[in-house]
């Protein structure tokens, strides 16, 4: 009996360590090797670990005539990032270059590494050491962001629901969606090549995925990447002026009307015809893949590390219908039904989504 009340205490001891842990110090979960990520949120914190969604809790440091690209999780981020910044730069030819697509385009809610999740400030003066938050050189500010618009009516569903789109209207939000199997297809690979020396800051997050069936478990039901969650959230603001929602579909199938309709979106009305030619090499994905080491997303004190293990990692083939090779009958069903559950009371919505889907 001496014996189990040494154990309770020890237990007892050991969840008055965690519950402080959870409540003060949170980001101590990161210390534990390959699992760390799953104490950290249970005691609330959000998957993934990296998106601080408190970025945007005080906007203020978003300017009139700021771009957010906030693309959906592997729906083609890096390639409308090059496309943006190709077009604000399509007269101005010695700024086109770039070592790394964050020296041009910061990720505005990842805190680059734990010790600043929460601190605005402290993130900003990280990126200016890059002189990447407030370069002056270019006509407009471009911020990457996964997140999605603050609701219209009632609660918030995810921690992703933090854009003021309404409150700042003079900040253009582009979002694009994309096939969800596609994206289970392009996630599978994407949570496999991330660094150790990245999972280990992030406490074993991502869990390296095996196959389509594992990337299916990460993301359904639950949405912790949103997937259909993502458009159903952008869907109501699709006619907002002051946001431009695509499908990776209709880009696919035409990146020079795309361009066109960006540059006009984001107030570049003049471009000659003969730039836009230029841009439609230059956000190729031929182009960008023998360019592939400016999408290593460098982060960090340093600013030496990547995200990525392996060199074209994260610009692939691009296309329609991706996911094929790994799709079986059983994981098509699955989609089918996770599909209806999440958009299928919205008919509009759901033809939109999957007539670009073929």
């Amino acid at each position: 009996y001496k014996m189990l009340g040494r154990c309770a205490s020890v237990v007892a001891v050991l969840a008055s360590l965690v519950g402080v842990i959870s409540g003060f110090y949170p980001t101590l979960f990161f210390k534990i090797p390959e699992v760390g990520f799953i104490p950290y949120a249970m005691s609330g914190g959000p998957i993934p670990p990296y998106f601080d969604f408190t970025m945007f809790e005080d906007d203020s440091w978003l300017n009139d005539g700021d771009v957010v690209v906030a693309v959906g999780t592997k729906c083609g981020t890096n390639w409308m990032m090059t496309m943006v910044h190709e077009l604000r730069t399509w007269n101005q030819p010695e700024l086109k270059d770039f070592e790394d697509i964050f020296d041009v385009v910061p990720w505005a809610e990842f805190p680059q590494h734990p010790g600043i999740i929460g601190n605005a400030k402290a993130r900003i003066e990280l990126w200016d050491k890059r002189g990447q938050w407030n370069k002056t050189e270019y006509p407009f500010r471009v911020f990457k962001s996964h997140m999605t618009p603050k609701p219209m009516n009632g609660p918030k569903n995810s921690h992703f629901q933090c854009l003021d789109v309404v409150g700042r209207p003079k900040v253009k939000y582009i979002a694009m969606t994309r096939d969800g199997r596609d994206v289970m297809k392009s996630l599978e690979k994407f949570l496999r090549i991330h660094t150790k020396e990245f999972r280990t800051m992030w406490g074993g997050f991502p869990p390296p995925l095996e196959n389509m069936e594992a990337a299916f478990d990460f993301c359904m039901p639950t949405e912790n990447i949103p997937v259909l969650g993502y458009i159903k959230e952008w869907w109501p603001y699709r006619n907002h002026p002051n946001v431009l929602l695509l499908h990776y579909g209709d880009v696919h199938k035409d990146i020079p009307g795309t361009l066109r309709k960006v540059a006009e979106f984001i107030g570049l009305k003049h471009i000659p015809a003969k730039a836009f030619k230029e841009i439609e090499k230059r956000v190729s994905i031929e182009f960008m893949r023998a360019r592939d080491k400016r999408y290593l997303m460098r982060f960090g004190h340093n600013l030496d590390k990547t995200i990525m293990s392996d060199k074209g990692g994260l610009i692939r083939t691009g296309g329609i219908g991706t996911a094929k090779d790994g799709l079986n009958e059983e994981l098509d069903k699955r989609f089918e039904e996770h599909m209806q559950k999440h958009i299928g009371d919205d008919s509009e919505l759901m033809k939109w989504y999957k007539d670009r889907m073929k």
